[in-house]
């Protein structure tokens, strides 16, 4: 056992590649994990302060805030690094700060257009899901969360300079914050309003991008000087960049079902419904964050690789990590899943615990699919924005007529296995081209 340990270690300081993923991961699966504990404590808070119905209306607000800000504020964030890694390997700084640059004026732009049109739309959209004037006012309260969501940039500046530990601090902080300011509340009062407890949430999700944006800048300045950064000329790839994002765009807004829609297909069910998937979505979040962090630092490492023409490579440590995610950390949640109707009956109230079966089937299917969360930036650094969509696309209307097929006969299971369809065959049509590419390659080098 300590000769495997060993061995594992001497690689992972041999090899820049592992060195830095698995610093770079591990600081930001701090930040991640952390964060991610502390929300699930600011669940439980709003849902004491605001009740489930109470909880269920700021979910709903803000599903359809989220839904707006991914549709309309593009993040540039893998755009500028991709092509900024790729200036970074030719030596090139003024074609880096170009991408920065524009990077930044797409995140400002769009983000003012989504505040407008989240605002303006509420009253239709409410009107249409029949939704009380309370929920409406929310939806209209959350749209002013857009206006401080250009930190995509500011994010991939952080992320290309390996200051994963000020974006941990941040998402720390930020969480801190929230969760200060719900302690306040109960001292105070009991209980707290539906808008009360709206105001809090938007105020805090403001700082947090604020408190980002200043962290890249002070990066920026201190390493190439903010002035010099934002005189510079676009970059001469501006074409090539716009497009690059306007794909990874689209691409996130057909992922929307998947993401956010369950929340409103299982609205149907009531708003009890609604807090108690949110509180499993949150559980399942938590998870997340082991491959959260991993998306974040590999994908940089994987735009050189496939800058360099190293695609075999990058596509060899996406099967090691998969590997390793099944063998150690599958058997580890499946007795989480296992224990649920114990702890969910302790931590919220019998009503909860009564699913508990959804929860480990849930966790099972997730786990399985986070397995192989490193094939989605490495099939993005080989630049198949396209494809991407296209496959996003056709594996979402899946999933959105799966979910509607079943959520009246199965519940949230419905949605589950929704979910499982989904994800399953978007990991598969990618493994199935990254193995061709590979295929080629390795022929025309014959």
């Amino acid at each position: 056992m300590k000769n495997n340990i060993k061995k594992i270690t001497s690689k992972i300081k041999g090899s820049d590649f592992w060195s830095n993923l698995f610093k770079n991961s591990f600081i930001a699966v701090l930040g991640e994990g952390g964060s991610s504990f502390i929300n699930f404590f600011v669940v439980i808070l709003f849902i004491r302060l605001m009740g489930s119905e109470g909880y269920g209306v700021l979910v709903l607000a803000q599903t359809y805030m989220t839904i707006i800000d991914t549709v309309l504020n593009l993040q540039c964030w893998r755009g500028v690094i991709k092509f900024g890694e790729a200036a970074k390997v030719e030596g090139d700084l003024e074609e880096l700060y170009g991408y920065i640059k524009l990077g930044t004026i797409v995140d400002v732009l769009t983000a003012v257009l989504g505040t407008v049109v989240c605002f303006l739309l509420a009253n239709f959209i409410g009107s249409l899901l029949n939704w009380n004037s309370i929920t409406i006012l929310s939806a209209k309260i959350f749209s002013v969360v857009i206006v401080s969501h250009f930190s995509g940039t500011p994010t991939a500046v952080l992320r290309m300079e390996n200051k994963f530990n000020l974006v941990s601090i941040q998402k720390i902080v930020s969480s801190l914050i929230k969760i200060i300011s719900l302690v306040a509340c109960i001292f105070l009062s009991s209980k707290i309003g539906i808008l009360t407890g709206v105001i809090i949430y938007v105020i805090t999700d403001i700082i947090s991008n604020l408190i980002l944006i200043v962290m890249a800048s002070v990066v920026i300045h201190k390493k190439y000087g903010l002035r010099k950064v934002f005189s510079t000329k676009l970059p001469k790839k501006t074409k090539e960049f716009t497009k690059f994002t306007l794909w990874t765009s689209l691409s996130d807004i057909v992922d929307i079902p998947v993401n956010y829609f369950d929340v409103f297909i299982i609205s149907k069910l009531g708003l009890d419904m609604v807090s108690i998937f949110k509180v499993f979505k949150q559980i399942i979040s938590l998870i997340s964050k082991l491959s959260v962090p991993i998306y974040q630092a590999i994908f940089p490492q994987f735009s050189k690789l496939t800058a360099s023409n190293e695609l075999e490579v990058a596509y060899n440590a996406v099967k090691k990590i998969q590997k390793f995610v099944i063998m150690v950390i599958l058997p580890i949640f499946i007795i989480v899943g296992s224990t649920s109707f114990y702890w969910l009956k302790i931590i919220f109230d019998p009503t909860y615990a009564n699913y508990w079966y959804v929860l480990l089937i849930y966790i099972i299917v997730h786990i399985i699919a986070i397995s192989y969360t490193t094939i989605h930036p490495l099939f993005v650094s080989m630049g198949k924005v396209k494809e991407d969509f296209a496959y996003v696309l056709i594996t979402n209307i899946l999933y959105f007529i799966v979910s509607l097929l079943l959520v009246d006969k199965l519940g949230m299971l419905g949605i589950v296995t929704a979910y499982a369809t989904q994800a399953f065959s978007i990991i598969l049509l990618k493994k199935l081209n990254i193995e061709k590419e590979i295929k080629r390659k390795n022929k025309n080098e014959l």
